[in-house]
């Protein structure tokens, strides 16, 4: 997927690219000291769940089913939050829900945050948005009034807009009729808000179940034909951020559909997706392999204001209206967590793809092996992709 424009000279990148291994293997060695001893980082990337509130009433997922009645952060508490101090690096902020236009003040927020970029978010280059994209004119609306102030504080607009088919399937598994329709309206409307501002980038969201594995090629063809990017991904079971724990019996992939989604990664299609080569590596072995940088560099927090290290595990850390984001972050509740990366049984089979592009640059040695094993080309050319030189300023 590519998040944002890039400006560099040829010579510039050049000289950045060559540069990458000793940082990245300083990296390495910080992201081992820190994971020994539990202490975290400054975070580059944070998820925040606006609300949990949906149209959608999706098979692959329950956030629909959460009581109708759950607090939610307001726009000022929301803005207090990204204030924090510890939040100086901050490049990346994820916004989800739920489907967060379904909120009377997104529009404030957004706003509020281009305002908190001179003072206090001086590092933020994106903001990504997922949507189901049914809210078609309000979704519209509200884009063509933040863009340009957005744009002018040198952040890149994301929308990633979940789409599990083209057409009726689509409807099925959202279970919203003219779901599709209105979806395929939104893109085309951000599409013409793209061409007036390029810092709009637009890509669809899919997860993969038995009920659209046939739909995968269709998909992608979808998205070349729009210029879209894609994030396609199998379903996660978690009893945390999607509560479907149990809906295994109604997703799970037959040996068949396995064999085609192998076959569907393996395509020219993908030469450049890291995630892509993780997922096939799951299929073979059923476990994932992967760098995590969950509660060092990133942090998720729900509508709520209870934080987690990581939207998948159910380990909450404390709640950010009640206690400072950095004093959450350094707790000894966090500390326990980081320290046990990787080994929580939820880690080994998290096909979640956000998480391992915030990890890449942070943790160092698998990026580093990366680079080793690519000549810089290609190794520049999936640095691009990925989206990650805002990580290495």
């Amino acid at each position: 997927m590519k998040w944002a424009n890039h400006t560099r000279g040829t010579s510039e990148r050049g000289y950045m690219i060559h540069n990458i291994p000793l940082r990245l293997a300083f990296r390495a060695v910080r992201y081992r000291l820190l994971k020994v001893s539990g202490r975290p980082a400054l975070p580059e990337a944070l998820s925040i769940e606006v609300t949990r509130r949906c149209i959608a009433r999706c098979v692959m997922c329950n956030i629909w089913r959460s009581p109708a009645d759950l607090p939610e952060l307001s726009v000022g508490q929301w803005l207090e939050v990204l204030r924090s101090p510890v939040l100086s690096e901050l490049k990346e902020l994820d916004i989800t829900g739920g489907e967060p236009f379904l909120r009377e003040d997104l529009e404030r927020l957004l706003l509020g945050i281009s305002r908190l970029k001179g003072e206090h978010l001086q590092h933020l280059r994106s903001i990504a948005i997922t949507t189901n994209g049914i809210l078609t004119q309000k979704i519209l609306d509200e884009v063509k009034a933040v863009i340009a102030p957005l744009e002018q504080a040198g952040i890149s607009l994301v929308f990633a807009c979940g789409m599990d088919a083209v057409g009726e399937v689509h409807d099925r598994i959202r279970n919203v009729t003219g779901g599709w329709v209105r979806l395929h309206a939104t893109i085309e409307g951000l599409k013409t808000l793209r061409n007036q501002h390029p810092s709009l980038v637009i890509g669809i969201k899919t997860t993969v179940s038995r009920f659209n594995i046939d739909e995968l090629e269709q998909l992608c063809n979808y998205a070349d034909k729009q210029e879209l990017f894609t994030i396609i991904s199998p379903y996660i079971l978690t009893a945390n951020r999607y509560a479907n724990i149990g809906q295994d019996d109604v997703l799970a992939l037959s040996p068949a559909d396995t064999l085609k989604l192998k076959d569907f990664y393996n395509s020219p299609r993908f030469r450049w997706s890291y995630h892509r080569r993780e997922l096939l590596r799951f299929l073979e072995t059923g476990r994932m392999e992967k760098p995590c940088s969950a509660g060092f560099n990133y942090f998720f927090i729900r509508s709520t204001g209870e934080l987690f290290a990581c939207p998948i595990i159910a380990a909450p850390l404390g709640n950010v209206t009640r206690t400072p984001l950095a004093q959450l972050a350094r707790s000894p509740m966090a500390a326990r967590f980081r320290r046990g990366v990787s080994d929580f049984p939820e880690c080994a089979t998290c096909t979640e793809p956000g998480l391992e592009r915030y990890a890449l640059p942070f943790e160092g040695s698998h990026y580093l092996r990366l680079y080793l094993s690519m000549n810089q080309q290609d190794f520049s050319t999936l640095h691009d992709h990925l989206g990650l030189e805002k990580y290495f300023p």
